[in-house]
């Protein structure tokens, strides 16, 4: 048993590191596919490592990603509201205490978050950017993994999966808003309690496609930023398995931005109205 135990550990380390070395070429959701799929393995045998969330996490959020015309078209589009790699959660109309709890929520991450307007600040406290490599994006996503893990259980205003930052008119970094979460089987009750349906624009990303961590070890996956966005704009598993890829109908879990250092109207901090709430 102990060695069992041992060999997996070993299997584990050893996949981990080939997927660590194609994160520079440009690889970031497909080899992040190859590890949920891993994480999620419901056959028994062969024993499959089974990647933890924290190091799933880990290895998205270490992707030293090239910049490259076509991937960073691809993930600009990825994040926008009509991607079609989202989806929203249901909707419902406010009522006047979903509008009150939601405006509480706002005053206190803006007492809690303030601070971090200087990026060295959030950077000393943990929160790191996603994709450093990739010049241009509309918004700018500093992650923070501890908090990731611990929305998982609660919900916490003062302690964002995300800051969210713009390029100002010098090119500084502005902060404009945050990103919360929810896991991904959050029914849509859960959601509702963490911020209110009615309020806030939850989103989850759906439908991707990578290449097979085989592909990675034999060397038939392309990691070039061109090829790495073509496994973007796959959006059915058709698809994906025509191009002999590996499917995931979801990653990650529910999300919502909340631009709470955009201005005081709801509607610029929550969208609506033509105000698109991931931009």
């Amino acid at each position: 048993m102990t060695d069992g135990k041992t060999n997996l550990r070993q299997n584990e380390t050893v996949e981990l590191s080939v997927i660590r070395r194609a994160f520079p070429c440009v690889v970031v959701l497909s080899c992040l596919v190859v590890a949920a799929t891993r994480a999620h393995a419901q056959s028994p045998a062969p024993p499959q490592p089974r990647f933890s969330r924290q190091q799933i996490l880990e290895l998205l959020q270490g992707a030293q990603v090239a910049d490259s015309p076509e991937l960073g078209e691809a993930i600009n589009e990825l994040l926008s509201d009509t991607s079609v790699h989202m989806r929203m959660a249901p909707e419902r109309v406010a009522t006047a205490a979903d509008s009150a709890r939601a405006a509480a929520a706002v005053l206190e991450a803006r007492a809690s978050l303030a601070k971090y307007k200087d990026v060295a600040v959030a950077e000393a406290e943990g929160y790191r950017k996603f994709l450093p490599r990739v010049a241009e994006q509309p918004i700018y996503h500093y992650n923070n993994i501890q908090n990731a893990i611990a929305g998982y259980s609660r919900f916490d205003a003062t302690k964002p999966v995300s800051l969210l930052y713009r390029k100002g008119p010098r090119g500084e970094l502005v902060l404009v808003g945050v990103m919360y979460s929810a896991p991904p089987s959050a029914t849509a009750e859960e959601i509702d309690g963490r911020l209110p349906l009615g309020v806030a624009h939850w989103h989850e990303h759906i439908n991707f496609c990578g290449p097979t961590l085989e592909a990675y070890q034999n060397g038939s996956a392309a990691t070039d930023g061109a090829s790495t966005a073509k496994w973007l704009r796959i959006t059915s598993r058709e698809e994906c398995t025509a191009a002999g890829g590996r499917f995931v109908p979801r990653l990650f879990g529910w999300m919502t931005h909340a631009y709470i250092f955009a201005g005081d109207d709801p509607k610029q901090i929550w969208g609506g109205e033509g105000k698109q709430h991931m931009h």
